[in-house]
């Protein structure tokens, strides 16, 4: 309907939205009305039907949602709020997540939060619910320090992590802070982001990025497990996985480094086929 054009398209497009939000209403009435013969039916032992009636009431309960959120939306022409919108009704964790990047990239799902040391094992992650990232550099270098009850020698973060704050505390704990700033550089600032120790770990940190695909390669790309308690979870064994994967790299380093230093050996083999 939108597709098309013509004299008081604004308002055929309502008339078609009225005339289907009135159909949804019945339909929720309906479950309205069977809802407590439905619940006679079922008996406390019975496991199945119980989670049949659960989903009902929540299916009910997003069908209500959304005929409030279509109304305000199109009839009343009202801008809808970023947190009353539902990216996914079956994981309505899901958040809209806007990379930021060319291409004005958008993901649906959660951000992970990933610090990996410099032999690439990930030493923390964190999966976030409605968290920005300049919230969480402190907590996560915090964290760190805390578990493997050590002090750090340099840290770095993207832009995203920036704020005044956050450098200030960082710089207190930790000698070397490699946080760039968001937006226009002053003279001291300039200064102390292109100093050579600072571009020399900036330019290492470019291996976070290959260590976040091999993480999408072991699992984290897509979760099939349905729940925001099985997504962390799986997030975990994403992480365990790399782990593994680094570790066993590492230790099949030695033995790479003797087959590329022995002699080649020539061979040759003759086949018949009849």
């Amino acid at each position: 309907m939108m597709g098309k054009g013509g004299k008081n398209k604004k308002s055929r497009f309502k008339t078609k939205v009225r005339e289907y939000l009135n159909i949804v209403k019945e339909l929720s009435q309906k479950i309205d009305a069977t809802l407590p013969e439905i619940k006679q039916l079922v008996s406390v032992d019975d496991i199945v039907r119980i989670v049949y009636l659960l989903e009902l009431e929540y299916y009910k309960e997003m069908l209500d949602k959304h005929i409030d959120l279509v109304a305000r939306r199109v009839l009343k022409e009202e801008q809808i709020p970023h947190s009353d919108k539902v990216f996914s009704i079956f994981e309505p964790y899901t958040e809209w997540i806007q990379k930021g990047k060319a291409g004005n990239k958008v993901e649906l799902g959660l951000n992970v939060l990933a610090a990996t040391d410099q032999h690439g094992f990930c030493l923390y992650h964190h999966v976030c619910e409605h968290e920005q990232d300049v919230s969480l550099a402190v907590p996560t270098v915090e964290k760190i320090m805390s578990d493997y009850h050590r002090k750090l020698g340099s840290v770095s973060f993207d832009r995203g992590f920036w704020s005044r704050e956050n450098h200030d505390w960082l710089k207190e704990m930790i000698s070397k802070v490699i946080l760039p700033k968001k937006g226009r550089l002053n003279r001291e600032e300039y200064d102390r982001e292109h100093e050579k120790t600072f571009v020399a770990l900036r330019h290492k940190h470019a291996a976070v990025e290959s260590d976040i695909n091999s993480l999408d390669h072991h699992g984290l790309e897509r979760c099939p497990d349905k729940g925001l308690l099985h997504f962390k979870s799986y997030v975990a064994l994403g992480v365990l996985a790399y782990n593994l994967h680094r570790l066993g790299n590492v230790l099949m380093t030695p033995e790479r480094k003797k087959l590329k230093t022995r002699p080649a050996v020539a061979g040759a083999v003759s086949s018949a086929f009849a």
